[in-house]
């Protein structure tokens, strides 16, 4: 019965953060790469008892209602992100002193965020954290959820900038997905090839500028000498199950 109710809220809130029949096409995505607007996003967040969390990426997305909501990687709240000890979901909230987001170059156009939208007891392998805005955004494009998982062969784009790059706000790398994994992750290969760090909790979007995934690396990726050739990635769709219902 409980599992039946989670399938019953993920397809209601699909209807309102996802596009399960149909693709409408971003107008940007049809642009050059360096034509994209500002979507990455690097992290700054402060705990009570724990290391700061400062790096990696992360972004914004919309429901067709137009909530706000930031999202990463929940790996990052542990060691990967430099946070110790770990901040469990359940001791999140307690535990926030501050959370922004801005783009690498631009501190100015920061976000804030007020705590946690995730459900306190997501599944382990999920590896998903949503974030709840606070005021609007400046300057900065949320992305729409895409509710069906990409498929082996299908066109995606990687959007990030790595740490050996500080002065670059953001960069496309694009590939096909090779395999999926695990029910819910897929692995793609990236062109340009780049050195991967920093990229933990950035976007993936498919051809019309949907969100298909978040970047999470769970295997030993191909690399070409120090630059890594492929990457990884947790379904869009997953982000609805860990979604802490509106109060």
């Amino acid at each position: 019965m409980r599992e039946l109710s989670v399938t019953v809220l993920t397809l209601l809130l699909s209807c309102v953060w996802g596009h399960a029949e149909q693709k409408p096409q971003e107008p940007w995505a049809t642009k050059p790469h360096k034509e994209w607007p500002q979507i990455v996003l690097t992290n700054a967040a402060k705990f009570k008892g724990h290391t700061p969390l400062n790096g990696a990426s992360g972004f914004i997305i919309r429901s067709d209602t137009g909530e706000m909501l930031g999202a990463t990687a929940r790996h990052l709240l542990g060691v990967n992100g430099g946070v110790e000890p770990e901040v469990t979901l359940t001791d999140l909230d307690a535990s926030l002193e501050s959370w922004v987001m801005h783009p690498r170059t631009k501190p100015e156009l920061r976000i804030r965020f007020l705590g946690s939208a995730s459900v306190k007891k997501a599944p382990a392998n999920n590896d998903w954290l949503l974030l709840r805005v606070d005021g609007p955004l400046k300057g900065i494009t949320p992305l729409r959820i895409r509710s069906t998982p990409v498929k082996v062969g299908e066109k995606v784009h990687l959007i990030g900038v790595s740490y050996a790059e500080p002065k670059v706000a953001q960069k496309v790398y694009s590939g096909v997905v090779t395999e999926r994994a695990h029910g819910s992750r897929f692995r793609y290969n990236i062109t340009p090839h780049v050195e991967i760090q920093g990229f933990s909790g950035a976007p993936i979007v498919d051809d019309s500028g949907l969100l298909v995934g978040v970047m999470t690396v769970w295997f030993q990726p191909r690399m070409d000498g120090d630059l890594w050739t492929e990457a990884g990635g947790e379904d869009a769709v997953e982000a609805l199950k860990i979604l802490m219902p509106a109060k």
